[in-house]
């Protein structure tokens, strides 16, 4: 299936190919399918005949991680991965996959090796200058521990998944009322006032005894405990690693900058206008000494009258397309013209006048009336450039190489780095102190890959190096542990301060969305509730003016035919109190409006018709998940 397909996401370019089932973000069925069987041993939830292993959802979860690690870069926050929502949303994308793949061959849906030979060779992560590349193929698939057919029927798969949910998504139709309807819901804007009863008022009221701190600390042990921590010595293998050791040749250098000397410098141009006397065909040298004779008298004139060049060619130049312009032919570098009129105008001075110039078209008498000379990098200015272009695509061309060598050793040689470190001169650098979740890890040791990989039994007990581990493209990063510190709990007394300020904070927000709620029911009721409304302040689904998403959410839900009316939610800051006064529609829909939302509908109709399709899945096929399912077994 396609669990060891997500194993090459590390690959940025090749994750494309792979993100099929997150690019839809199915929509939870709601917890009402969950917990329905006992499931045992190793086994997470089943899917018809199929189950879903500690090690798939574990694999799946290290998926989303590295996702939101790519997205929100430093500002990722590991303990995320510990939420129950999300883990939760993540087991059902696991589900939704296995359903699909049931669903994909109940209906016979099928990929031949045409077709997948086809969609492999237009993948630009397999290509190599624009073609597709057999030894890049071999290097990702052994990379990723696969054969050329694993990966292949890999990809097979993928693509025939994506041929069956794209059979359900792109059928969905919507119609233009449904269209007109949306669109009017989704500009509509509401006239409305806030209160926020905030938790700020209430902290004074809040007295814990101790026992309270401790059962609030005891519950939250988890929290306050020091995590796991290893420091590491490691290495890193990288193109710019490998163009540091690639030596170059000058003449190389020479070679590169006479080939592509356009890169570095702009060429000499000349401006020039011409007279042309054409010469037909066929004719005798009589004729032909008649015509040069005439633009020989004529070249004579102009030298001594210079001024009268461009009067003459609009009155005598055979040349329709200049003559209208005095003769000009604007600025030309060498190559653009016939060989004969090129050397005289590159071989006179600014305003000579030479001629006559016998060409294919004919006599030419020529003036050039401007030059620009040839400026840019000479040879010794480009030359750092030239290496490090010259080295990068050696380092390019010897990385897979390389990496096949070093990805080699440190599993044979596993207690040491220094062999691989000898072997590819590379340097051995030492890591500070990080946790399992990554942080205070430096950023090529922070890939949840290479963290499992530092953070195994094999790397802590057995003291062997880590697999070496592309944490980005064309990186490569071996790691072995020095320093190892277990996890460990703060005992209560050094962490009183910060239980007695959350304890006191929670407790708080609860008086605040108690208060709040009183202070609805009364207004709810016509009743006097203290409330001081504010300026009204017209919002929108697109436009909030401040309003958080759930207070918004509450706002539009609101009966709009039962105005005034007060709504209340609680959120993290306290509980937030709106009055709604009026509702105000768009007054008309133009075809613009249509066309941007239509697509933006049509996908959620898409959406929802697949959730549809998938729920009648789930009912016929059945779906069972363990109780602890969505438990942390550790970090993945």
């Amino acid at each position: 299936m396609l669990d060891k397909i997500r194993t090459l996401a590390q690959y940025k370019i090749v994750k494309l190919i792979f993100a099929i089932f997150l690019i839809i973000p199915f929509g939870l069925f709601g917890i009402d399918y969950y917990f329905r069987a006992p499931i045992g041993g190793d086994t997470v939830a089943t899917v018809g005949n199929l189950r879903v292993s500690r090690a798939d959802f574990d694999q799946a979860l290290r998926q989303q991680q590295e996702t939101l690690q790519a997205q929100f870069g430093r500002n990722f926050d590991a303990s995320l991965m510990e939420n129950p929502e999300l883990r939760r949303s993540v087991l059902d994308r696991v589900i939704n996959e296995r359903l699909i793949a049931l669903g994909a061959e109940r209906s016979g849906v099928k990929i031949d090796d045409k077709q997948l030979a086809e969609r492999i060779a237009s993948e630009p992560a397999f290509q190599e200058d624009g073609k597709f590349s057999r030894s890049r193929y071999e290097a990702i698939a052994r990379s990723q521990g696969y054969t050329v057919v694993g990966l292949d029927e890999r990809l097979r798969e993928d693509m025939r998944l994506a041929r069956y949910r794209d059979a359900i998504v792109q059928t969905a139709i919507v119609p233009r009322t449904t269209l007109d309807g949306f669109i009017r819901l989704s500009e509509q804007s509401r006239e409305v006032s806030m209160v926020n009863v905030g938790p700020e008022a209430f902290l004074a009221a809040v007295k814990p005894a101790e026992t309270q701190l401790k059962a609030y600390y005891d519950a939250r042990a988890g929290e306050f405990s020091v995590p796991e921590q290893v420091r590491v010595e490691y290495v890193e293998l990288s193109l710019d690693a490998l163009a540091a050791q690639s030596p170059v040749d000058p003449e190389e250098v020479k070679k590169f900058y006479e080939s592509t000397k356009s890169r570095f410098v702009q060429r000499e141009e000349r401006r020039a206008s011409h007279i042309l006397f054409t010469v037909k065909a066929g004719a005798s040298d009589a004729e032909r000494k008649a015509v040069e004779a005439k633009a020989a008298a004529l070249a004579a004139e102009l030298k001594k009258k210079p001024a009268g060049f461009a009067e003459a060619a609009k009155k005598q130049s055979q040349d329709p397309g200049s003559a209208a312009q005095g003769g000009d032919l604007g600025f030309f570098a060498r190559g653009a013209m016939v060989k004969q009129f090129e050397e005289a105008a590159f071989s006179a001075k600014k305003d000579e006048i030479v001629g006559p110039v016998l060409s294919d078209f004919g006599y030419h008498v020529i003036r050039v009336t401007d030059v620009r000379p040839e400026k840019g990098k000479s040879l010794a200015e480009a030359t750092p450039e030239i290496e490090a272009e010259l080295k990068k695509g050696a380092a390019a061309r010897r990385f897979a190489e390389v990496a096949e060598g070093l990805t080699n050793m440190v599993y044979e040689q596993s207690t040491s780095l220094k062999p691989v470190a000898d072997q590819y001169k590379l340097a051995i650098q030492q890591s500070g102190w990080f946790a399992k979740s990554g942080a205070g890890a430096l950023p090529q040791l922070t890939s949840p890959k290479i963290l499992a990989e530092i953070f195994s039994d094999n790397a802590i007990k057995a003291k062997r190096n880590t697999a070496a581990v592309e944490v980005a493209p064309s990186v490569l990063v071996a790691a072995r542990v020095i320093e190892h510190k277990p996890a460990e709990q703060r005992p209560f007394e050094a962490v009183r301060a910060v239980i007695e300020a959350r304890y006191k904070r929670d407790e708080a927000l609860k008086l605040a969305i108690a208060d709040g709620e009183a202070k609805l029911k009364a207004a709810q009721e016509g009743k006097e509730a203290g409330l001081k409304w504010p300026a009204p302040l017209a919002v929108s689904r697109q436009k909030a003016g401040g309003l958080a998403p759930q207070v918004l959410d509450k706002v539009f839900r609101a009966d709009a035919k039962k105005l005034p009316a007060v709504v209340g939610v609680a959120t993290p800051a306290g509980y937030s109190l709106v009055r709604i006064t009026k509702v105000i529609d768009i007054e008309a829909i133009d075809d613009d409006k249509r066309k941007a939302l239509a697509e933006r509908l049509q996908q959620t109709v898409a959406i929802s018709e697949l959730e549809a399709s998938l729920t009648s899945l789930r009912g016929r096929i059945g779906v069972g998940v363990s109780k602890d399912a969505l438990e942390k077994k550790g970090t993945p």
